[in-house]
């Protein structure tokens, strides 16, 4: 009981921080996925000082936009390890791979499904993709580091008696 209410929060905490970590330094080392985060923010601010420029409100555009950024963010650095958390939990999953692989495939997949891509991705999206299955590969593999390993506890065997 000790393991739910302590451990498995403050390990999904720390997984999501080393997340934000692990997607700032993706969006370093992608230039696609830098350009995504760092173009895209910029413009945001550009356009929502335009914006006030002009006389209009800033204030709906600016919650829109920061809502679909806590969607995505969401999407990609919590939600994928907290699935997967809780699956591992329910079904005794120990396995540092399987971990890592299923937060990385749904970290990468949950954005796409999300914004309801209709078409085939570029090849810059597809960067954009593979830096997020590195991002959530990195944060299940730190979640299942702290927590995962002993995940959903020892199996019971009956004591033996001589």
């Amino acid at each position: 009981m000790l393991r739910w209410l302590l451990l498995i929060p403050f390990a999904l905490l720390f997984a999501v921080g080393s997340g934000l970590v692990a997607l700032l330094i993706a969006g370093v080392a992608s230039p696609d996925l830098g350009l995504l985060i760092g173009g895209g923010f910029d413009r945001l601010v550009g356009a929502l000082f335009d914006q006030a420029e002009r006389g209009f409100d800033p204030g709906p555009t600016a919650e829109a936009a920061f809502s679909l950024l806590g969607r995505l963010g969401f999407a990609i650095l919590v939600l994928p390890v907290v699935l997967v958390a809780i699956a591992s939990e329910l079904f005794r999953f120990r396995s540092g791979l399987i971990q890592s692989g299923l937060t990385g495939l749904l970290a990468a997949l949950l954005p796409l499904a999300m914004l309801g891509m209709a078409r085939a991705p570029s090849a810059g999206e597809m960067q954009v993709v593979a830096a997020l299955f590195l991002v959530g590969a990195a944060t299940g593999f730190v979640y299942w580091l702290i927590a995962g390993r002993g995940a959903g506890g020892e199996p019971k065997t009956p004591e033996r008696q001589a």
